[in-house]
């Protein structure tokens, strides 16, 4: 059999795959995919209010937003309102109960990351990490 490429773009495309599939365990403890967690982490950062700008942070088109807001919507946990200044923009809200299903997720985040980094040296995270950042403000 012939050994699997060792290349750095496709060691950090399995990574990324193989850490989705535990994000997406740990945040059906409460119904939750990663992306939509996302949504609720930009949104209550307020790094994100509307379709537009939740499309451009998550690297997806537009029309796929309402895919994946509708299901928080549906659950209370996101309101759509008009912005103030221009009526045609929806601006999302986080509601109570969405900020409690936030608080949750994050509780699930960081109890996976601790079990999927146990073991890490310090000094590996902290390489790994600046390395990963450099790649993502060279590839931006």
């Amino acid at each position: 059999m012939a050994e699997a490429p060792t290349s750095a773009v496709y060691l950090l495309k399995r990574a990324e795959l193989a850490v989705r599939g535990c994000a997406e365990m740990a945040f059906s403890e409460v119904a939750l995919t990663p992306s939509q967690y996302y949504i609720l982490f930009l949104v209550k950062c307020r790094e994100a209010t509307s379709s537009a700008e939740l499309a451009r942070a998550m690297g997806v088109l537009p029309q796929s937003m309402t895919e994946l807001i509708g299901p928080l919507e549906k659950r209370g946990a996101i309101v759509r309102r008009p912005d103030s200044s221009n009526n045609r923009i929806l601006r999302i809200e986080l509601t109570n109960a969405g900020l409690r299903l936030f608080e949750r997720g994050t509780e699930l985040a960081i109890r996976f990351e601790r079990e999927l980094l146990e073991g890490f040296d310090k000094g590996d995270l902290d390489h790994l990490c600046r390395g990963l950042g450099a790649l993502i403000a060279r590839a931006e």
